[in-house]
């Protein structure tokens, strides 16, 4: 924090403007030290009252079963409050009292008001460390769709909870969301939830088998912990809460300053290297770049640059275009179903199988927008790094950077299943009559909601596509306008400079840093002088 203080002054008192985007980013990096713990569970397994029980107050609704289609974050605040976010964009504040009416199935059935996220702020002392919990309703029927869906919607998070039913056997459900989860690169835990009703006995034989199952399907070494929302069982929850979540915070808070340190440290070289080029006329490390030689970086950096600002309106045209677009969808669900008739010894096509065909159709179509947002994204980070290399610079961007930034895709969720289908004498039906005939169903029996929901979800991907750019602009901006600059210098065109005195000063207080010394400017500078 010294050495970034100290350069935010060095940059602003010298004119080195282009540094401004990027000692913002790392200022906002530091201040984000939230560590993202996401609960999964089954249904009736006591997911609401033990996360009130881990917070020490009742924000939660319980005794109703949460929908599937509305995460809901729990965040540390001085106060407690409540916001949503809504699949066309819009977000409104909510008291606690109104959260049954969006998050429960009794309040908002099939989430029919398109709410994308609830996030709560909650004077717990248990997050103001830094720890967000995060509740994830529904993936099990993600899980159902497949890995390549579901992986597409699993939550930013740094940590997965499974909570099952200490009485209960694991399901195939839950082996495959640990399955994703270990496949997405998330450190999972199971609980046992209601661990107050077993003996200690049976107890310690749940939670054995529990872990040699796991190990035994996945190959994976999950630590297994019981819990309970009982008072007088309360010291399982504090135990696992300060032997897991706790030190597992405590790391990952020590990983990200490292990196951001890694960061600060790339930025005063580069910061060093803007000063000296202005100094002596040259870049860093001696390397003289020819004036035509720099014209074409130039070039390139506002053709890369462009290239990302046209994705903007590319992306907004293609999401909300598919969002008009339900009767391709049915024709496609149709065809799938069809071959499956066709293909199989089934005489009806079963409600949820046509639901994944759905979802399924709706991935797919989506898909090759986002691997075009990607071929763009690997192409501007690739010629920024190859500038950065031509010009000797060691800052640049990398592809994890920018990969980050294509988190939190929208998910579509159809608010009610489709009507199973029944198809008699299949083989007299030629295989176009057949598939109009499934179409025709389907568009009766789902159409209307189809219709509605997609609208909503183009118009939602499409301010997720907004948002994806202009953070990859800020990101990508943030180096190349450092760029600029020295190729600018390398070209011959002025800048305005501070006094000479006082830029040798600032180089001089730069490259002989120690984090140990005092964080007044004045004084490093007089530190620097006198070694001088």
């Amino acid at each position: 924090m010294e050495l970034l203080r100290s350069l935010e002054q060095i940059v602003t008192q010298n004119g080195l403007v282009e540094f401004r985007p990027r000692i913002d980013a790392l200022a906002s990096r530091l201040e984000d030290d939230s560590f993202e713990v996401a609960l999964f569970r089954r249904v009736s397994c006591g997911k609401s009252s033990l996360l009130n029980a881990i917070l020490g107050t009742a924000v939660l609704p319980v005794g109703v079963n949460p929908i599937t289609a509305v995460p809901t974050k729990l965040r540390y605040g001085a106060t407690l409050r409540a916001a949503a976010s809504y699949g066309d964009g819009r977000s409104s504040a909510l008291s606690i009292e109104q959260l049954s009416q969006l998050v429960t199935e009794q309040g908002n059935p099939g989430n029919l008001k398109n709410v994308v996220r609830v996030v709560v702020e909650v004077p717990s002392q248990r997050l103001k460390s830094g720890i967000l919990l995060v509740d994830t309703p529904g993936l099990g029927s993600l899980a159902r769709r497949g890995a390549a869906e579901t992986l597409a919607y699993l939550p930013s998070c740094d940590l997965g909870l499974l909570l099952i039913d200490a009485g209960a056997p694991l399901n195939e459900e839950e082996i495959g969301t640990l399955r994703l989860l270990y496949a997405a690169g998330i450190p999972a835990l199971v609980l046992l939830s209601k661990s107050d009703l077993l003996r200690n006995d049976d107890l310690r034989q749940a939670a054995s088998y529990m872990h040699e199952h796991v190990q035994s399907e996945l190959g994976l070494d999950l630590a297994v912990h019981p819990v309970s929302v009982m008072r007088e069982y309360s010291t399982l929850l504090d135990e696992f809460f300060e032997q897991e979540l706790q030190p597992r915070f405590e790391k990952a808070t020590a990983l990200r300053e490292a990196s951001v340190a890694r960061k600060i440290g790339a930025l005063r070289e580069a910061v060093i290297g803007a000063i000296e080029s202005t100094l002596e006329r040259q870049v860093r490390r001696g390397l003289q770049l020819q004036p035509d030689t720099a014209a074409e970086l130039e070039s390139l950096l506002r053709v890369v640059i462009g290239e990302v600002g046209e994705e903007r309106a590319v992306l907004d045209h293609a999401f909300r275009k598919f969002g008009e677009t339900p009767d391709a969808v049915l024709d496609t669900v149709a065809l799938d179903a069809a071959h499956w008739v066709v293909s199989s010894s089934e005489t009806q096509i079963p409600a949820l199988q046509l639901s994944e065909w759905i979802h399924e159709t709706v991935r797919r179509s989506i898909q090759p927008y986002l691997d075009s947002l990607l071929r763009v994204e690997h192409h501007a980070i690739d010629s920024l790094q190859r500038i950065a290399e031509n010009i000797g610079r060691n800052d640049m961007p990398s592809q994890e950077d920018a990969e980050q930034l294509l988190r939190d895709l929208p998910r579509f969720e159809l608010a009610a299943l489709p009507q199973s289908i029944r198809v008699m004498h299949r083989k007299i039906f030629g295989s176009n009559m057949l598939r109009s005939r499934i179409r025709r169903r389907l568009r009766d029996s789902i159409g209307v909601p189809l219709k509605e929901e997609l609208h909503l979800y183009g118009i939602a991907l499409s301010h997720w596509g907004e948002q994806v750019v202009r953070k990859l602009e800020l990101l990508l901006n943030s180096y190349a306008d450092a760029y600029r600059v020295q190729l600018h210098r390398a070209r011959g065109v002025s800048a305005d400079v501070a006094d000479q005195d006082q830029m040798q000063a600032d180089l001089e207080l730069l490259n002989h840093w120690k984090s140990d010394e005092p964080s007044d400017l004045e004084a490093q500078h007089a530190l620097a002088t006198k070694e001088k």
